[in-house]
């Protein structure tokens, strides 16, 4: 083989290998019109649980144990006093987090927004994708263990 043959062959093996990995690459899903759910916390009623004596002790605390965003709106150890919510955004999975001053939970990536009771406030910015309302999850107290049914 000549080193003019050897060159040509080599460009075509290359350029042939960069079609098919483009190719490949936009041969995906596409955009189906539905939002992308993100990762999901874990299901199939486990659950999620956190002491009310060494955390969210002032309103508007917040912590994430076990994919369960918990955060507290009222004074007093009682399931009324506390949230809990997914705590990864159903949109594209951003990192959700509870606005206190404002009362509402906000995603960290497009800043979606919703209520406490998972109600969509404001759909995504900057893009033109949906989101759906949050799931919140039943909690109950024993003593001071406030555990979240995830379904």
């Amino acid at each position: 083989m000549e080193r003019e043959e050897f060159i040509k062959s080599l460009g075509l093996g290359l350029a042939l290998l960069c079609t098919g990995s483009c190719i490949s690459g936009c041969g995906g899903k596409g955009d189906t019109g539905t939002p992308d759910p993100g990762p999901k916390p874990p299901g199939g009623g486990s659950t999620a649980t956190i002491d009310l004596a060494t955390q969210l002790m002032t309103i508007g605390d917040q912590i994430i144990a076990n994919g369960v965003l918990f955060f507290r709106i009222a004074a007093g150890n009682s399931t009324a006093s506390i949230v809990a919510t997914e705590s990864i955004c159903p949109h594209q999975g951003g990192n959700l987090v509870w606005k206190g001053a404002s009362s509402k939970i906000q995603c960290q990536l497009h800043f979606s927004e919703y209520s406490s009771n998972g109600a969509v406030i404001q759909g995504p910015q900057n893009t033109t994708g949906t989101t759906r309302t949050l799931k919140v999850y039943s909690t109950a107290l024993s003593g001071t263990k406030l555990t979240a049914t995830i379904v």
